[in-house]
């Protein structure tokens, strides 16, 4: 029975494509941007603080990361590789090619007509 998602043995590679571009896109902006540093006290039982790095982003690298961290949540949902729209099956090379892809071809082509 076909249920539209990825099956369990192939989720692997999914993650792991989506982790590699996530990792990438990190190494990519760290390489242009210095971060920032913000000391945070730590409270409680813990005693001291963390050193917290942030970097800003705009708009399409904020995106970027959000496209790749609900694939990784669909993944871990079991609805990776589903459609948004229709719930069909992404079909696999679109996959390949964007591994945070949220639908298929027909509804891709249905969304970009006027």
């Amino acid at each position: 029975m076909h249920t539209g998602s990825v099956s369990l043995r192939s989720a692997n590679p999914p993650r792991k494509r989506l982790l590699v571009h996530l990792s990438r896109a990190v190494e990519t902006l760290a390489l242009r941007r210095e971060p920032g540093t913000h000391v945070v006290p730590l409270k409680g039982a813990l005693d001291g603080s963390v050193k917290v790095q942030s970097f800003e982003v705009n708009n399409r690298e904020f995106m970027h990361f959000e496209n790749i961290s609900n694939a990784l949540i669909r993944l871990d949902q079991g609805t990776y590789g589903r459609c948004i729209f229709c719930g069909g099956r992404i079909e696999a090379d679109i996959l390949a090619q964007t591994p945070w892809a949220t639908e298929c071809l027909e509804c891709g082509e249905q969304e970009s007509q006027p």
